[in-house]
């Protein structure tokens, strides 16, 4: 063979080769995305970070702050409505109702204990089981406490 048609023969063999591997790793590029991207997501549900498919649509928490700020404000609002702010009352005043119900929720509301956020359905409930509190009924009370649980509030991470 003449040297110009050896050299020519290698260099289509060298291109063969070269395309040959761009294709393979085409390929691998376009079989691999698909995988990392289900393995990615699959990591996001264990580690709870998104729901799983066909899992229901839950609304974001509303943050612990938040929840805590608006207990507070329904509760002293409560409290003024039932004429227990004042001298001689159960709270001197609204800044005294203020600061003790928020440390009452400190413990039970916070963000070790409520990872997820909370559930706006359920402080929606809760704060309507405070604003319909009767002043003289234990069972109003009662219900409220009960609207009002953290087991309830904190929503559940995935």
């Amino acid at each position: 063979m003449a040297p110009d048609l050896h050299d020519r023969a290698d260099r289509e063999e060298e291109m063969m080769r070269t395309n040959h591997g761009r294709s393979m790793m085409g390929l691998l590029l376009a079989a691999g995305v698909p995988l990392l991207v289900a393995a990615c997501k699959r990591e996001e549900r264990a580690l709870g970070t998104t729901p799983p498919p066909g899992a229901p649509q839950v609304e974001p928490g509303v943050t612990t702050v938040s929840a805590v700020d608006s207990i507070v404000a329904a509760r002293c609002d409560r409290e003024a409505r039932c004429n227990n702010i004042g001298a001689d009352r159960e709270y001197a005043s609204q800044e005294a109702c203020a600061t003790r119900i928020r440390a009452e929720w400190r413990d039970d509301l916070n963000f070790a204990e409520c990872p997820g956020g909370i559930d706006s359905k359920e402080l929606t409930e809760c704060l309507q089981e405070i604003r319909n509190d009767d002043c003289n009924n234990p069972f109003d009370t009662l219900d409220r406490i009960v609207a009002c649980r953290s087991s309830d509030l904190c929503q559940a991470t995935q």
